[in-house]
């Protein structure tokens, strides 16, 4: 995993001077994507749609999800959000994809208007859990899934898991399984290999904090002493391209007790990636080339880095090639550097985000049309 940049960075690193900076650099992004976005549809006239409930999918042991889908066509596309997020994320991406096929996002267990879930949250029940939600929602047939950071991680292993139902995926600045293990050979090469051991040190450091502070924060919401004050630290920066209207439900929903625990939840959920079980199950699924055979696949990187620190590059260049490696896992995946941009790229650079959806399904019809289906006989179903 990868502290800059997300939540765990402004949690963790939240000096005056850096935060600054880096609110220059945002608004910068945001400015750039304001140009991009000319496209795509004002999200004042989609907002009301993303501070309610809509449908309300029953999972089958008394669990709701709540699922929001607009347009029509194949294959569906189905959108995950990223940690401590939920499908008003994708109210500058989903209503243009709705114009090309149906287009639906979903809420994980605890986020926006979805129930809670019991137990431990592993990556592994929440793929279980949206494949679930695709089966009693009536969404058949391959899907192309669209995941953001966490989000982007569950669409990989969903991909690994359930082949026979991917059309394709958009990884967009996914998370990544056993990072430091995969690239550390590579980094090693030109880096010192201190300052890589330091990189490495401080991702752990960084994750250990960022999961005790977002427990802490679940524990000031059931105890009603989450302050204006300590909210800014227990959640995401206002994600202001979204619109007042959103950004105002967000602002009441991410207080709440259900949500905060939901968020604490799923980064120990993202800590499981990197125990000894979940390295060996990952390493299997992941660690040979074409794990994913030929399925159509963008894999989305943020431009933007920090330079503040001496291992700066190090994190960035350990994120840009784990990315580049999952892409390599199909024989018909790529990378795009997205410019002018970080983390959250759904909100910085949409119309980037947009333009990978739609060319991966031109791909994936393309690959799942009856004509392919005659000419390539060896085709999955």
């Amino acid at each position: 995993m990868i502290v800059n940049f997300s939540l765990f960075h402004h949690v963790i690193r939240n000096g005056f001077g850096r935060d600054c900076a880096l609110a220059l650099i945002a608004w910068l992004a945001t400015a750039t994507a304001s140009l991009q976005a000319t496209e795509l549809v004002p999200v004042a006239e989609v907002a009301a749609d993303y501070v309610k409930p809509q449908q309300r999918i029953d999972l089958g042991d008394g669990r709701r999800i709540n699922l929001y889908c607009r347009g029509s066509g194949s294959p569906t596309v189905v959108f995950d959000a990223g940690l401590s997020d939920w499908s008003s994320t994708w109210a500058l991406i989903q209503p243009a994809v709705g114009k090309h096929t149906r287009a639906c996002a979903y809420d994980r267990p605890g986020m926006g208007y979805s129930d809670t879930a019991p137990g431990r949250r592993t990556p592994r029940r929440a793929v279980e859990d949206l494949a679930r939600l695709l089966d009693r929602a009536g969404i058949e047939g391959r899907v192309l899934l669209v995941g953001h950071s966490l989000g982007g991680f569950h669409a990989k292993l969903f991909a690994a898991l359930y082949p026979a139902r991917v059309a394709g995926l958009v990884l967009v600045d996914p998370a990544e399984d056993r990072l430091w293990q995969r690239v550390t050979p590579a980094l090693g090469k030109r880096f010192d290999p201190a300052l890589v051991r330091s990189a490495v040190r401080e991702d752990e450091e960084g994750m250990a904090a960022a999961v005790a502070h977002l427990r802490e924060c679940a524990g000031w919401a059931r105890a009603g002493e989450l302050s204006d004050a300590r909210y800014l630290t227990c959640t995401d920066p206002v994600r202001r391209p979204l619109g007042e209207t959103i950004v105002a439900e967000r602002r009441r929903l991410q207080p709440l007790p259900a949500y905060q625990e939901a968020q604490a939840a799923e980064i120990g959920a993202f800590m499981y990636l990197h125990d000894a079980e979940a390295d060996a199950t990952y390493a299997r699924l992941f660690d040979r080339r074409l794990a994913l055979g030929e399925l159509p696949l963008i894999v989305l990187t943020h431009g933007f880095y920090d330079m503040s620190e001496d291992n700066s590059e190090v994190h960035y260049l350990s994120w840009r090639m784990a990315h580049a490696q999952t892409a390599a896992l199909s024989s018909r995946g790529s990378q795009r550097m997205v410019p002018n941009s970080l983390h959250n790229l759904q909100i910085d650079s949409p119309a980037a985000v947009v333009d990978a959806v739609l060319a991966v399904l031109q791909m994936a019809r393309e690959t799942h049309s009856p004509a392919a289906a005659q000419t390539s006989p060896e085709a999955p179903n």
